[in-house]
């Protein structure tokens, strides 16, 4: 039987250059790699169907975009192979209904909303009057699970005939209808972050809802009050969902409330900001590397 370390199925082309990564980095330090695409996807199937090849661990960056990959993925939850990020618990972290209740229930600082319930079961939504005063106008509307890399949101809804256009395009989805919030604007920027979990440590950075452009958090800035808070949350949401990685955002209002916007974002966009100009900060990409490679080399002992 082949054996190896970490297999790394991808599909996405802007993956390659963290996979050319994580290779580079497992190897130097004794691990070993194998790549999992669509050029040998059917001969990987056969050889861990017949037990001919196995791996400590699996990153599967894959199978939630092309359904070619599923079968590996069914197979690999029954052999004994780490899931980075196992697939039941992205399935309930993902759903923004699910998640919403879980952390109201725990006290996180979310957006007042209403979960509007799928449109096949429930064509006519009523929202009372103190509830739109509440949302205000305009307001966010989000499907719950259909809504990868903000498909589907609409930041700017004003009417009910907005809320039931979007029903009807996902009408076996829930959707989450929101407060919009304003972040607070400090020398230009808008307070704005994304937060990375990776298996044991938090990783904010500076990010734009609007240009989707990263900066660096300096050693100063890590040192406030809402950045602690938020390192807390992302820590919290962990303990809650399970995964080993994944991103949040959050945000501070003009009043200096604290907002956990986007609970969690299971398949993070993890292009370099060396290469791509809205890309995550090199030093950031290279700690998950390296978290990851602490977490597989902690399986084979």
């Amino acid at each position: 039987m082949e054996f190896y370390d970490l297999a790394i199925a991808y599909k996405w082309i802007y993956d390659r250059e963290l996979t050319e990564l994580i290779e580079k980095m497992f190897q130097k330090n004794g691990l070993k790699t194998f790549i999992i695409g669509v050029h040998n996807l059917n001969e990987i199937i056969e050889k861990v169907k017949n037990d001919e090849l196995s791996f400590t661990a699996i990153l599967d960056r894959a199978s939630d975009e092309d359904e070619s990959f599923v079968e590996l993925a069914k197979l690999i939850t029954k052999k004994n192979t780490y899931i980075i990020n196992e697939y039941e618990k992205i399935e309930t972290a993902i759903d923004k209904a699910k998640m919403h209740i879980k952390l109201e229930k725990e006290n996180f600082p979310l957006p007042f909303t209403i979960i509007a319930p799928k449109y096949e079961i429930t064509p006519k939504l009523s929202i009372s009057k103190r509830n739109m005063q509440k949302l205000k106008i305009p307001f966010v509307i989000k499907p719950a699970y259909y809504s990868g890399g903000g498909d589907g949101v609409v930041t700017d809804a004003t009417t009910m005939q907005e809320i039931e256009h979007s029903r009807k395009i996902n009408y076996d989805d829930r959707y989450l209808i929101q407060k919009k919030i304003y972040p607070k604007n400090i020398n230009g920027r808008r307070v704005w972050l994304r937060v990375f979990w990776f298996f044991n440590e938090v990783f904010p950075v500076w990010w734009s809802d609007e240009t989707h452009i990263y900066e660096e958090i300096s050693d100063e800035e890590t040192l406030s009050q809402n950045l602690i808070k938020m390192k807390d949350y992302t820590t919290k949401l962990a303990e809650i969902t399970g995964l080993d990685y994944f991103s949040s955002e959050f945000t501070l209002d003009e009043k200096d409330n604290l907002f956990l916007i986007d609970y969690v974002n299971d398949q993070c966009d993890l292009r370099m900001k060396s290469v791509h100009h809205d890309g995550v900060p090199d030093n950031i990409v290279v700690k998950f590397v390296e978290k990851m490679f602490e977490k597989v080399n902690s399986l084979k002992s």
